[in-house]
């Protein structure tokens, strides 16, 4: 299950930052066990600063992670939000928290799937085979204008292609 939630989880106005941290800990702290009896997973996703302003990068959202430190609690990482919001290249993300991801969106900054935008999938789909992420990839778009099945047929070939690439 993915905690994306974007303008749900805002700081509130004159809350801190280590505030809504202890907040966002103690409510995943109480779920966490009925989850895990359960067998969910929780991934925190990390969105842009546009969307919210609490949990803005990978870094943030591992902090919390950690802080709580549970084995059904772990990182979503989306394509998207990586370009937009953090200053590494998503390769150099996926590298660095290989092993704590849990779900992966591949989308694009024009809100569109995979090849339907400027995002290059080769690099991010060879560094997911190097990190050995064996978890679901999963296309999320926001403008559906070109239709669903057109988005679903050019993502999956894109991302057929960049898997292709990215193995060579």
């Amino acid at each position: 299950m993915v905690f994306g939630s974007p303008k749900q989880r805002n700081l509130a106005p004159g809350m801190t930052r280590e505030e809504g941290l202890a907040h966002a800990e103690e409510v995943f702290r109480a779920a966490l066990p009925k989850l895990a009896d359960r067998g969910v997973r929780l991934c925190l996703e990390p969105l842009t600063p546009n969307e919210t302003n609490f949990l803005n990068t990978c870094a943030e959202a591992q902090e919390l992670i950690d802080r709580i430190d549970h084995p059904n609690l772990c990182l979503h990482q989306d394509v998207k939000a990586m370009k937009l919001a953090e200053s590494q290249p998503i390769p150099e993300l996926i590298a660095q928290y290989a092993g704590r991801v849990g779900h992966f969106h591949a989308n694009d900054t024009n809100l569109l799937g995979p090849g339907m935008g400027e995002t290059d999938f080769v690099p991010i789909f060879a560094a997911l085979k190097r990190a050995k992420y064996a978890g679901w990839v999963s296309v999320e778009v926001f403008d559906y204008s070109p239709g669903c099945e057109r988005i679903a047929r050019e993502s999956f070939e894109a991302m057929q292609l960049a898997c292709a690439r990215a193995s060579a």
